[in-house]
């Protein structure tokens, strides 16, 4: 820069802070017409003498930032002034002019013609250009605007040129936006041509425009933008650039620029809406061209593949026909050596393959990809086709599911321990397919897994557990799958234990583990699992403890334990103590159980284990005013086992109740037992229960009945009932359990105890068996009168009973008593309610009647009544009917005769040897109850002469 430039930059600087020029400022008229009028003002010589200087509002008020100007007379800066500058080294601050210096006050001169040739415009044009060497953009930007718009059309073109590659420097990338973009809409109004712009000024204004194109496209997310304006501008720019250079010689940089800002364009015509779709289809279309056109020019290197890729994918959309035409335009991007990603190709075929499938079409990317390449005449074995399969088969591969793909480490066996574990995860949370084959998946990934033992589980096992507890959760308990699910939780809590891998575990992944094998109980497997695990979580650190919120868990644990034929005493044992540790109380319920599970099971521990949850139960003080429910829990326990521990459970009884009344429930159990028995020491002890009962009660019948009847069974010799292994010399005989047997009989009817129509019958039929016919009639007879002077009626003995006493009679010859039998027995139950079964009693009837010689048709006599006589009963009766000796003629009786046997159904019998007397049998239909029954329940033996049921 010359001595001179130096001088008049100097003088500018300094004039734009003098406080004379704005005192100046204030002496001059605000506003000037092109009028030739003339200010009575004052003018300082030193200032411009142009009266143009003053024409626009915006030099009014920028005249100290100005650059200098002299007056029209001298060109050269006057020396009044210059006297007044202060050293350039010295601050703008430092500058002191006194206020009492004179201003002269001399009109300005006349304003004179302003034209681009007037010596003003000139020495601005110099100014202009010398602030073009500035540092900062803003110098030539103001001495720009200072100029009237009207005179900027005149500034030189390499002036102009220069000063639009200035304001691209600017450090602020709006600032310089807007002044560029300003510049060259003066010179589109000018008809300057881009291409008259440097090269190198070309490619920083399309970079600038391209980062400040990216700016507003981020800005246009939250509100309004000028991106539009600013694409249409920089697509000028960039046909302009095209135009002066090939576009293979394009900065590297400038097009990647080029392709992000056509990319993000794509993006924002696919969010438009659809009233402008086939305006925006068709500027797609346009930039897809675009790209296809750079590409064939060789302008694309293999680092800008990316912005290939995405420009050509997004502007495909999801139609067929836009995805079609993105793959071929890639295949045609492949061929002509762009390095595009593979993850594009993937995209595209995936795209196209979810298409195919939603339009039911048969087409997929396997068949199209071969026609496509022929299509375009691209050889299958070129590296395109190369590129392209790959993608394929890794997009086939990825389509697959992860259960899927799961499978496939299965088959091949040759994954790696991580690879197990982490697809075994994924497995895990996937939500896709079937719930119980994901599961049963991921389970045989684990198990494959931890074949391996340097492997840590420990993360896919968390999961897992997590993804069973939801499936169970999930499935609602009526569905038929939640046993298909508890049976993948069983094998996956059992492959964990066989493997020995749960003491490695950390307490997050025991505890969750423990709760899920219990939401499966109850199942034997999934107890015998629990059990197991349970030791592990009281170990951990922290140890899993018992709470309200999972005290239903113990309960189902606790119970099932103690469930036959399980009986685990010392595992409900400890799970007992684990809850009072946990600072739980124990339900009377849970506690009443343990003590009835411990009398249960006969073990060497159980005297211990019984002192000591006794004590417990009647120092917690949860039983109340009443030991009943204790004592009945204990002795239901102990009474389990048979009769050889109810003699324990009657000591602790009276232990425990000390002298006070036992209860009707629990006695009635130790009397069941005891009357078993065929030792003479529990058969006293039976009777001395029984003075403690109250015989007007219907649980102290209900106990004389069970008593009665265990003591008829017992003196039965056909039902003898062992004394489970307890021998001796007390063992009572069958004579003598009879003997106790009638006296407790005798006992119940004096105290009026009536004992029931079953216990009657086994009486008869024990004393009939041991010869006591008499005895048996008697208790027959006793029965009878008490049920017709009773409230009850229908009070029945058995019809094979009341056979079996009638055959007896009848083998004694008693007939008559028979007949007595049958008639009062009869009697008795005419007054019942349903049916009554006579059968017995028919087959004695008709041994009464053979006996008696009367003639009996044993066909006639089944087809009335239904009675079917086994084979030896009918051989028996058979033999005692007298040999015929000539057949015998049906004869009419006499008149009166003939009549009365017509009413009762009489059948007479005649000899041909001549005799008027007749055998008749008489057979009254009233007699029968159940004519048309088919039910047989008579048989008689013929060897012992009795009726069985």
């Amino acid at each position: 820069m010359s001595s001179k430039v130096k001088v008049v930059t100097c003088l500018s600087t300094t004039l734009r802070s003098t406080p004379l020029l704005r005192h100046a400022l204030s002496l001059v008229s605000p506003t000037r017409h092109s009028s030739g009028t003339q200010s009575t003002s004052g003018h300082d010589p030193n200032l411009p003498g142009c009266s143009k200087w003053f024409s626009s509002t915006s030099s009014q008020l920028t005249i100290p930032q100005r650059t200098f100007f002299t007056s029209n007379h001298d060109s050269s800066p006057s020396q009044q002034v210059t006297k007044r500058l202060p050293p350039i080294h010295q601050n703008e601050e430092d500058v002191h002019i006194h206020k009492t210096t004179s201003t002269p006050h001399l009109p300005l001169p006349p304003r004179l013609p302003y034209s681009p040739n007037s010596y003003p415009f000139k020495r601005h044009m110099e100014i202009l250009a010398l602030s073009l060497y500035s540092s900062t953009a803003d110098e030539s930007w103001t001495i720009y605007t200072s100029l009237h718009p009207s005179l900027r059309q005149y500034i030189p073109d390499e002036t102009f040129k220069s000063l639009i590659g200035h304001q691209v420097d600017h450090p602020e990338q709006q600032k310089a936006w807007s002044r560029v973009r300003t510049l060259l809409r003066l010179a589109k109004k000018c008809r300057m041509s881009l291409s008259e712009i440097d090269q190198k000024d070309l490619i920083r204004i399309i970079r600038l425009g391209l980062r400040r194109y990216r700016t507003e496209y981020n800005r246009s997310k939250e509100g309004e933008s000028e991106e539009d304006d600013i694409y249409k501008l920089v697509k000028r720019l960039w046909t302009t650039l095209e135009s002066k250079i090939p576009l293979d010689q394009f900065p590297h940089e400038l097009k990647r620029g080029w392709l992000g800002l056509h990319w993000r364009r794509v993006k924002k015509l696919g969010k438009k809406g659809r009233t402008t779709q086939e305006e925006i289809s068709d500027q797609i279309i346009d930039i897809e061209e675009m790209v296809i056109d750079m590409v064939k020019k060789g302008a694309i290197n293999t680092s800008l593949g990316h912005y290939i890729g995405e420009i050509l994918i997004s502007s495909s959309g999801n139609t067929l026909d836009g995805l079609e035409r993105s793959i071929k335009n890639l295949t045609l991007c492949i061929a002509q050596g762009v390095n595009m990603k593979h993850a594009h190709l993937h995209k595209i075929v995936r795209k196209l393959d979810v298409v195919w499938s939603k339009e039911g079409n048969a087409v997929n990317s396997e068949h199209f990809i071969p026609s496509m390449l022929e299509s375009l005449n691209i050889d299958p074995i070129s590296n395109t086709s190369r590129i392209l399969y790959s993608a394929l088969d890794t997009s086939t591969r990825r389509a697959r599911t992860r259960v899927q793909k799961a499978l496939d480490l299965l088959e091949i066996h040759q994954s790696s321990v991580g690879g197990l574990i982490g697809r075994g995860i994924s497995v895990s949370k996937s939500t896709e397919g079937d719930i119980l084959f994901r599961l049963d998946t991921a389970i045989r990934l684990l198990e494959l897994a931890l074949q391996q033992k340097e492997g840590d589980c420990g993360a896919l096992i968390s999961s897992l557990t997590i993804a069973l507890h939801h499936a169970k959760r999930s499935t609602p308990h009526s569905s038929s799958s939640i046993q298909e699910i508890d049976k993948l939780i069983i094998r996956y809590v059992r492959s964990l234990h066989e493997s020995q891998v749960i003491p490695q575990l950390s307490s997050e992944s025991i505890i969750p583990l423990f709760k899920l094998i219990l939401s499966v109980l109850p199942s034997s497997e999934a107890y015998i699992l629990s059990r197991k695990i349970y030791q592990h979580s009281r170990s951990t650190t922290p140890l899993f403890k018992w709470s309200l919120k999972n005290l239903y868990l113990w309960q189902k644990l606790f119970r099932y334990s103690l469930t036959s034929p399980n009986l685990h005493l010392h595992f409900a044992s400890r799970l007992y103590t684990d809850l009072l540790a946990d600072g739980l109380s124990i339900r009377r319920s849970d506690m009443l159980l343990l003590i009835r599970s411990i009398g249960m099971k006969s073990s060497p521990s159980r005297a211990i284990l019984l002192e000591r949850h006794i004590k417990d139960y009647l120092w917690s003080g949860s039983y109340g005013p009443s030991l009943s429910p204790l004592v009945l829990a204990l002795t239901q326990g102990l009474t389990h086992g048979g009769i050889q521990d109810t003699d324990l459970a009657l000591n602790l009884t009276e232990r425990l109740l000390q002298d006070q009344p036992i209860p009707l429930q629990v006695m009635e159990i130790l009397v069941y037992n005891l009357s078993r028995s065929t030792r003479s020491q529990d058969r006293i002890r039976v009777f001395q229960l029984l003075q403690q009962v109250n015989g007007k009660e219907e649980k102290a019948i209900r106990i004389y009945n069970i008593v009665l009847s265990n003591l008829i069974k017992s003196s039965s010799s056909h039902q003898r009932v062992s004394n489970d292994g307890v021998e001796g010399n007390a063992t009572l005989s069958h004579q003598e359990t009879l003997a106790y047997a009638i006296f407790l009989y005798k006992e119940m009817i004096s105290k009026g105890i009536k004992p029931n129509s079953r216990i009657v019958s086994n009486m008869i039929r024990v004393l009939l068996d041991s010869g006591h016919l008499d005895s048996a009639l008697d208790v027959f007879k006793a029965s009878i009168d008490s049920s017709s002077t009773g409230d009850r009626t229908g009070f029945r003995i058995k019809s094979n009973v009341v056979g079996r006493l009638m055959v007896n009679l009848v083998m004694v010859n008693r007939t008559t008593e028979a007949n007595q039998v049958e008639s009062s027995w009869r009697k008795i139950n005419e007054k019942s309610e349903g049916k009554v079964w006579d059968k017995g009693v028919i087959g004695a009837r008709i041994l009464i009647d053979i006996k008696d010689g009367k003639e009996v048709d044993m066909d006639q006599i089944m087809r009335q009544t239904g009675w079917k006589g086994k084979k030896g009963f009918l051989n028996f009766l058979q033999s005692l009917r007298p040999p015929p000796s000539t057949p015998p003629t049906l004869t009419p009786a006499l008149g009166k005769d003939r009549v009365n046997s017509e009413k009762r159904g009489e059948v007479v019998m005649n000899h041909d040897d001549g005799s008027d007397k007749g055998v008749r049998f008489t057979w009254d239909p009233n007699r029968r109850n159940e004519r048309d029954s088919v039910r047989v329940d008579l048989c008689m033996s013929s060897e012992f002469g009795m009726i069985y049921h």
